[in-house]
This record gives C-alpha cells, structure tokens and sequence, in this order.
C-alpha cells in the first residue's frame, strides 16, 4: 500500500507527536538540554544545527496543523460507514453519469441563442469557456474529492469540517424541493417522444380535437403583423403541455402529463430499488444512447440545413452594444457551464462518492467537463438553425409567439423544425426527444439517489428501512408533482435557472472555502495526492483557493444585478436562499453550543474535521500513519514558502 504513494508524498515529512512539536519527536532533546555528539565523529554542533532546523521546521508545521476532532471534543457520535451501499460496476461509470445532464433540457433552451444576439460566437463562447475553467471544473473537483475521499454523501462528506454541515441539509431540503417538480422536465419531451410515433406528427396537424378554428400551418407569415394565426405545434404546447388551450382554467390539469409523470415515478422507483452497480450500467448505456441519438440528429441536421462556413461566419462576430448585452451574454455561458455540475445541488458529491478510492477524479473531471463543452456548442449551433428556422416560417418569439414559458423555445422551434423535415421526421424527432427524455430521467434519478445516499448515509437508523424509505419518498414526491400537471402549477416554473444558478453559487463558495482555507491548503493537497496516488501540483491548488472565489464573487454580484434590474422578486427565489443561510446559520449555532471549553477551543474543535478519512481499513491505516492522525502530522515540503 504505501508503494502506492510513496513518490507522490515523498515531498511530505513525517514529524513527531504534534502535542510534543515543540520538543521535537521522541529521542530527541528538548530547548536548553545539551546535544551529545555522534560518535561517528560527528561533532555536536552539526547535530545541534540539525536539530534546530527540525525545531523549526516542526514549529512551521504545528502553527498550519489541523487537528482533527474526537467524539469527547464535539460530543458528536463516531461515523459509520454503511457497507451495504455499493459501488459502481467500472470507474467509467462515474463519467457516464456524470454526462448525462449534458443533453438536458437547459443546454438546449434559449440561454445559448440569447446569449448570441447580444454577444455573438466569439464572446459567448469565450465567456462559456472561462465559466467551465474557472467554475464548474474546480468545484466539480472539490466536490468529487469530498463524496470519493469520504465513500459518503452530501451531508457526512462535511465531516471535513462539521460546523459547515448545516449546508449538507440544506442541500438535502433543496433537492426535495426540486424533486417535487423535476419530474416535470422528463415527462415533457416523454410526451413529445411518444406522440412522434404517430404516423402523422400531431403537432403538424390541425385535424386534432385540441385544435382551434384558427388553427394555422402557415409556412409563411407577414413581419410587419403584430398577430399571426396560432400555428398547430403551438396549440399541441398549449393544450397537451402547458394546459393553456380555450376554455381552460388555473387548475385544469393535463392528462397527458398526469399519466405521464406516475410512469416515470414508477420507474425511477424500481431503479432505486436496484443495486448501485446495476443502477450505473443503465445510466452507462443511457449515456451512450444519448450521444449517439445527438450525433445522428446534429449531422443530419447540419447536412439538411446546408450550414456552411458562412453560417457560422454570420453568428461569430460579436455584437455588443451596451454594457446590459454583455451581462447578457455573459451570464447565459455560465449558466450553461453549470450544468457540468449536474443536477440539483451536490449530486457529484453523491456519485463520487461510489467510485472506488484509487479512481483518477482528477481526470474523469477533466474528460466531463470537455464532454460537456463539446455537447454544449454542438447543441448551441443546433439552437440557432432550429430558432432561425421557426422564426422564417412560424413567428418571432416572443413578439408573434409567447407562451410565458421558459420550455417554449425548446419544443416549439425543435418540434416544427424536425416536423419539416423531408424524409422521415417521425424518427428524427424521436432521436431528439427520446435523448432530452433520456437525460431528464437521468438526472432524476441522479438528484433521488443523492437524497436516499445522504439519508441512509447520516442516519444509520434509516439503512434497515430501505425500501419503506424509498418508497414513502417517490410516493410523496410523485403526489406534489401533480400539482404541475396544472396550468397554474406549470406556468410557476420559469425562474427555476436563475435560481438554480444563484443557489449552485453560493453553495460552491462554501464548499471552496471549507475544503482549501478552513481544511487548509496543505492537507486538502496531501488528501488529494493520496486518494489520486499521484503529484498534485501547487499552481492547481492556488488557482482553485484564489481565482475560484474570485470568478464566483463577480458571477453572484452579475446575478444580483439581473434581479435588481428586472425587479425579481420571485417568492422560491428568497425562500430559497433563505433556507439555506438559516439551515446552515442554525446548525452552526447548534454545534458550537455542543462541545466542551471555552469559545475560541469551541469554535476549533467544529472547524476541525471529525472522523476524516478512508472508511477502507488498510487505506484508512496508512492515512492515519502519513497524515498525522495517529499522533502524526504530514505537510508539503514546500510549505514555508507560502
């Protein structure tokens, strides 16, 4: 075992008992007793010299430990690990999860086609680009570190800092929230999925009973009009999605989405019932379905379309002319960038978490991130021929079509698009929905499983009722989800992104600033090296503790603008956030009046990691022999230096 790390810590010292630092290790003399000379004819002043730069390297070392918490301290009872949890198949199965959001609903919303009328190709791109470097790679790294190094979920991985825990049920209380409607995201392109068997596409058609005396399948129309006829895939959204068509009310209730939602609870439930290693095979082969649905629909599409150098060529120049078109443009890349991190809050965390404790997360953190990048710019391009096209033919959005609905863009303009298609439409628009459909169940999946780990992880009175804990959940969840298969309940769903993303934010801070400056730079890059059995190198670590916060800072005070200057003043928006501060502000409370001593030794022994480490014996016994656990310490060589 030690053969494994040994060159990656060979820059890392050993040094004595840290309650005798200032003394040296055993054997050697304390201040002001004599040195004896060694009787190889070494004199005693080479040995004095030797002595007093151990001294004061062991001093350096003392002032930058971390100790770590005991249960006497904080009066917090020893974690447990619960070995029945499982692990993934292949380590592969931890990039295929992990990917499956790149086909989500989001990436192909109108974020990217919004953020390219106002900034263009080049700036959007660069400003996506700088999301993805200075964001979602960096936390999505802390965080693969936090759910791996701790085989645990979103809120024991806080053993690492336990006055912070109050985050982890925070992220537990979101994600509920959200599951209560998430369900919502699968069911729509499910509809869309199935109706596309038909041998006429419905949605372009005017022979159908939602249909209108007005209905239209005008294949041109006048700019100049201020209103243009509803056109037939506009009526198949409002009547069988949004619940909008005539004579509707706020409560009438889509059928459709009702039988719709049930079936994709009974399935999500019959997969968490399964082991985790059979639940990462079907999202292994899920995600390669995905990408191979979105490679045939891109390349058809581009060769359907005729796009050229010159399409491209018409979209990359910026466009800027104000500073509000650069926020513009700016907050929709990184808004997309933060889908890498998944759905819902600390779901990497969760699927980490099930990697084995030598799986390079370092890398496979690198490779989702570039398959995300790559799946997001295809898809971008993929927006902008389906928006260009509806909008030739249909109507401009929102002017001649407005529905008032975030979701409008994506099955409006994708579903006309794939309906004019020459030669079989039925398929393609099946490959495109069944992928989105796909993903949204994916993710569904993923954000449930992130709920039970966290659970059946904290609570070890849980893990005997697994199942009547799955089950109570999926039917709570699926019982509130059918208030969205309203008109009212589904219009409520438009601000969710800029929720999202504020709350991911705020929440990525804490994380950064937990794990590299209260955990310490020092032992978070020790921790790293011997979980990855290789060199992490410095610049690494200072890029995430310094450019990290930075980039956040601004993107949190970015976001602050948009709602002051819109004047958002959406209800989830402050209940959210709310809930979060005062989750987290309680907890803290609660653990500091816990443990035992005065207020600076209190507020020590919370910020002191409790029970951290490998939960695998031999892993966890050469980490407590170089970390320093057991009545040792470990520190970067070059540590003095910072």
């Amino acid at each position: 075992m030690k053969g494994i790390c040994g060159e990656q810590l060979n820059n890392c010292m050993l040094l004595g008992d840290c309650e005798n630092s200032d003394n040296g290790p055993p054997g050697f003399p304390a201040e002001g007793e004599p040195v004896e000379a060694d009787e190889s004819g070494g004199g005693g002043r080479g040995g004095t010299l030797t002595f007093a730069a151990r001294r004061v390297r062991n001093r350096q070392v003392h002032s930058m430990a971390v100790r770590s918490g005991s249960a006497y301290d904080t009066l917090e009872r020893p974690y447990r690990h619960n070995k029945l949890r499982g692990k993934w198949a292949k380590s592969a199965d931890f990039y295929f999860a992990s990917c499956t959001h790149a086909f989500s609903s989001l990436v192909f919303s109108d974020l990217g086609t919004f953020g390219l009328l106002h900034g263009g190709w080049l700036f959007f791109i660069i400003s996506y680009l700088m999301g993805m470097i200075f964001y979602s790679l960096p936390i999505f790294l802390i965080q693969a570190f936090l759910g791996q190094f701790s085989s645990s979920g979103s809120i024991s991985a806080f053993r690492v800092a336990p006055i912070f825990k109050g985050i982890g049920y925070a992220i537990l209380l979101l994600n509920l929230g959200t599951l209560t409607y998430y369900s919502i995201g699968a069911v729509v392109p499910l509809i869309y999925t199935v109706n596309s068997l038909h041998a006429t596409i419905p949605w372009m058609s005017c022979n159908n009973t939602w249909n209108s005396e007005n209905c239209s399948r005008h294949e041109d129309y006048d700019v100049d009009d201020i209103r243009v006829d509803p056109h037939s895939t506009v009526e198949f959204f409002r009547s069988n999605i949004a619940s909008t068509g005539e004579g509707s009310e706020a409560m009438t209730i889509s059928w459709s989405m009702l039988v719709g939602v049930l079936a994709i609870w009974l399935v999500v439930l019959a997969l968490l019932l399964k082991p985790v290693a059979f639940i990462g095979k079907t999202m292994r082969c899920a995600c390669v379905l995905m990408f191979a649905f979105f490679v045939a629909v891109f390349f058809y599409s581009a060769i359907h379309e005729r796009i050229d150098l010159d399409t491209l060529n018409y979209y990359w120049m910026p466009q800027l002319d104000s500073f509000n078109s650069l926020f513009a443009t700016s907050r929709c890349a990184f808004l997309m960038a933060g889908v890498a991190l998944g759905p819902g809050w600390g779901s990497v965390v969760t699927l980490a978490s099930y990697n084995s404790f030598r799986s390079d997360a370092e890398r496979l953190s690198v490779w989702v991130c570039l398959t995300h990048v790559t799946i997001g710019l295809m898809g971008l391009l993929c927006c902008n021929v389906a928006h260009d096209h509806f909008e030739d033919h249909v109507g401009m959005i929102p002017l001649h079509v407005d529905e008032k609905h975030h979701m409008q863009f994506l099955y409006l303009c994708f579903s006309y698009f794939f309906g004019r298609f020459s030669t079989t439409p039925n398929l393609w628009a099946f490959l495109f929905f069944g992928m989105i459909f796909l993903s949204e169940l994916c993710a569904l999946v993923i954000q449930m499983m992130s709920v039970v780990t966290a659970l059946f992880d904290e609570f070890e009175a849980l893990r005997s009722k697994r199942i009547l804990v799955i089950g109570s959940l999926v039917f709570l969840l699926s019982a509130s989800s059918v208030y969205f298969c309203t008109q009212l309940g589904f219009s409520q769903l438009t601000q969710l992104p800029s929720l999202a993303m504020f709350t991911q934010l705020f929440i990525s801070g804490v994380l950064l600033m937990m794990t590299t400056w209260v955990y310490g730079r020092v032992r978070f890059q020790c921790d790293l090296q011997f979980m990855l059995g290789k060199t992490i190198s410095s610049f690494k670590i200072f890029f995430i503790r310094f450019a990290t916060p930075i980039f956040l800072g601004l993107c949190l005070f970015q976001l602050s603008i948009l709602f002051w200057r819109d004047q958002i003043h959406n209800v989830l928006i402050w209940v959210s956030q709310g809930l979060v501060l005062l989750t987290a502000i309680s907890y803290m409370v609660y653990k500091v009046t816990q443990t035992n001593g005065p207020g600076r030794q209190r507020l020590q022994q919370c910020l002191a990691p409790h029970d951290w480490h490998p939960v695998d014996a031999d892993n966890r016994r050469f980490y407590e022999e170089i970390m320093g656990i057991s009545e040792m310490l470990v520190i970067d060589a070059n540590a003095n230096a910072t």
